[in-house]
């Protein structure tokens, strides 16, 4: 059995910024593992299923975090804004309630290509294994001492890839520009980042795995999913005419 790895001080400069919705034990597991690989540092927590008996838990849980509610339902970009508008450290570590950590993150290496690259947006930590093959070949390995990284082409996707709620470090400075995230869905947020030159690095070859499959929590803000095949159909059509500039809206 390989050891686990020791654990890493998160810098004093890093907010660790969480949003949840109701399920206790996906966060149960994310937080777990997170803190298994590392020790100190600020927490966030953004509790958006509006129910104070779920906030009241995660506060007792977790009194070493600031917990943040609303009266209602917010959706995932307004409590992500409720979270960037309370950080007042220079960095923010973003994480969801269904993430699996199995090593600490490379927080220094992360954060200087950070300050050196203007162009990268984002360094992600989630397992570069879990992005599909036709995108993972769509980047290039940049090395940093110890350290690798795959920097993703501009034209990898039409939105995906400058930034997204999956694991990873963003600066404070880069959510004050593009404040509030509120005003677009997450994709489009990205897609206005890459239209001003951005891109994503993942931090090879991560260490978070999602562990949210088939939980998923809807979003007020957002159209249902579809379930029947033709309307999953109709919904992929509608976002394809959108990339090539035929809709204003992708669904």
């Amino acid at each position: 059995m390989s050891a686990i790895p020791e654990a890493v001080p998160i810098p004093e400069d890093v907010t660790v910024c969480i949003t949840s919705c109701g399920r206790l034990d996906l966060l149960d597991r994310t937080l777990t593992s997170f803190r298994r690989h590392h020790t100190g540092g600020r927490y966030l927590i953004s509790e958006d299923s509006a129910d104070s008996s779920v906030a009241d838990a995660v506060r007792a849980k977790y009194p070493e975090a600031t917990v943040l509610t609303g009266p209602g339902r917010t959706g995932i970009m307004r409590s992500i804004d409720r979270l960037y508008e309370a950080v007042e450290t220079p960095y923010i570590l973003h994480l969801e309630d269904d993430w699996e950590f199995d090593g600490p993150v490379d927080f220094k290496s992360a954060l200087e290509l950070l300050r050196t690259h203007p162009d990268i947006a984002n360094v992600c930590v989630r397992a570069f294994e879990e992005i599909r093959e036709k995108y993972r070949k769509r980047s290039n390995i940049l090395t940093r001492g110890d350290a690798r990284f795959s920097v993703m082409w501009g034209d990898a996707h039409p939105e995906f890839f400058a930034w997204s709620p999956n694991p990873g470090l963003i600066t404070r400075e880069l959510y004050r520009h593009y404040a509030p995230f509120a005003r677009v869905m997450p994709d489009q947020m990205s897609g206005l980042m890459k239209k001003d030159g951005l891109t994503q690095a993942f931090l090879l070859p991560g260490v978070a795995r999602h562990i949210g499959h088939g939980r998923n929590v809807v979003d007020p803000t957002m159209p249902a999913r579809p379930k029947s095949r033709p309307a999953k159909w109709l919904r992929a059509f509608k976002k394809k005419l959108y990339y090539w500039g035929l809709r204003k809206e992708p669904f």
